[in-house]
């Protein structure tokens, strides 16, 4: 809890994580003006757009970007803002690393279970800068408009865990060359997401048909439509202080009694107290609950539907809920999982008691173990979702 004090305020800093797979990746870290290192501050991962058009380099450039308008409500209001720059491998860009939040470039046709391991950096990135600053865990947020909306649709698909609620504009809420893009996902966090009947580049149409699905989920969204108004137009300026007032009113719960998680790949396997560890997508077959959740596409030449919108892998699938010890897990091609433990979720002198698909498999008191504490800790620089021990269950 000691974080060093900042002498100089209101001004962008150039930060450098080094990534395993991405090595360098320079990012703008802005630190507001009324920033106390005492106190924790609201932060905002800001995607932008136009990733084609990006690389590395534009990091240490004073650039002018689509998000400016954006930018500056959030400086005004205090919070932290991350700022990361794509690095495409595009027609007018010499980015080399595909460090790339709309196109997976690592998905190749004999491969399609690799993700995109972006989303994986960029969670990281938000966590090491814990160390150094004093960051609201439980109300850090992600935005973006076209391109960075994409992005910010896929980490609420892919990396729910670190963040309150997801900021959408003008998205096709969708990544290129991804076969995971399961909606079943977007149940365990708050989207806000806007869009508008003039965008020739994201038609609304296919906007319409994803919303549908969400809501028979009863996925947690905010969803409205700016009728008159291109991609970028002037309805981006008229939201944004009604996309602030919604920040206001969320915050992350990391300790919620319910959850849904959906993948196809180990890399991705975790929302909260739920881990995946171990799938069976080869000839098992799906419960009957686990269906696959798909839109048809939009030809927006013709204004007629064409096949599936999502292309997709088959996946494994949980249904978790947990109340007063007692948790009940609902499985679908699912070989093994582990379960986080917080004193904050369970009576740590009472017996935990797991149910797995009608049949108890746990029963038992479980341990705080303080090597686990702080190595999972370690991991996120996380002070609100502190996990003491797990429980890890195969699946018979």
């Amino acid at each position: 809890n000691q974080y060093p004090a900042i002498s100089v305020l209101n001004r962008y800093y150039l930060y450098l994580y080094k990534d395993s797979i991405f090595g360098d990746i320079p990012l703008q870290v802005f630190i507001p003006p009324n920033y106390n290192n005492t106190v924790a501050s609201p932060l905002v991962l800001l995607l932008h757009g136009a990733v084609v058009m990006s690389s590395f380099k534009d990091a240490y450039k004073d650039t002018t970007t689509d998000e400016d308008i954006f930018l500056s409500y959030f400086q005004k209001n205090d919070f932290v803002i991350v700022r990361p720059f794509a690095d495409s491998k595009g027609p007018n860009t010499d980015g080399t690393k595909l460090f790339d939040w709309v196109m997976n470039d690592f998905n190749g046709i004999k491969n399609k279970n690799k993700t995109n391991p972006t989303f994986s950096a960029l969670a990281t990135i938000v966590s090491r800068l814990k160390e150094v600053l004093n960051i609201d865990d439980n109300k850090v947020f992600a935005f973006g408009h076209s391109d960075g909306a994409d992005g910010v649709f896929a980490l609420q698909v892919y990396r729910p865990s670190l963040f309150a609620g997801f900021m959408v504009y003008n998205s096709m809420l969708t990544n290129l060359f991804a076969y995971d893009i399961y909606l079943r996902n977007t149940q365990n966090r708050p989207l806000y997401l806007i869009h508008s009947d003039l965008d020739d580049l994201r038609p609304i149409q296919q906007a319409r048909d994803i919303v549908k699905i969400l809501d028979s989920l009863k996925s947690p969204f905010l969803y409205k439509e700016y009728i008159g108004y291109k991609h970028f137009d002037k309805h981006l300026q008229i939201d944004i202080p009604y996309c602030y007032a919604w920040t206001k009113q969320i915050s992350r719960n990391p300790f919620q009694k319910s959850l849904v998680w959906e993948m196809s790949d180990v890399t991705n396997n975790t929302c909260d107290w739920l881990k995946i560890i171990d799938i069976d997508t080869g000839l098992s077959q799906p419960a009957r609950w686990h269906t696959e959740l798909n839109a048809p596409l939009y030809n927006k030449r013709d204004g007629k539907y064409y096949g599936s919108y999502y292309q997709l892998n088959k996946s494994g699938a949980v249904m978790a809920l947990y109340n007063n010890n007692k948790f009940e897990i609902t499985t679908s091609r699912v070989n093994e999982v582990e379960l986080l433990i917080s004193p904050i979720m369970v009576n740590l002198q009472n017996p935990v008691i797991v149910t797995i698909n009608g049949k108890v498999v746990f029963d038992n008191k479980v341990t705080a173990q303080k090597d686990f504490l702080l190595n999972t800790f370690s991991n996120s620089f996380d002070r609100r979702a502190l996990w003491v021990t797990s429980i890890k269950l195969k699946i018979k």
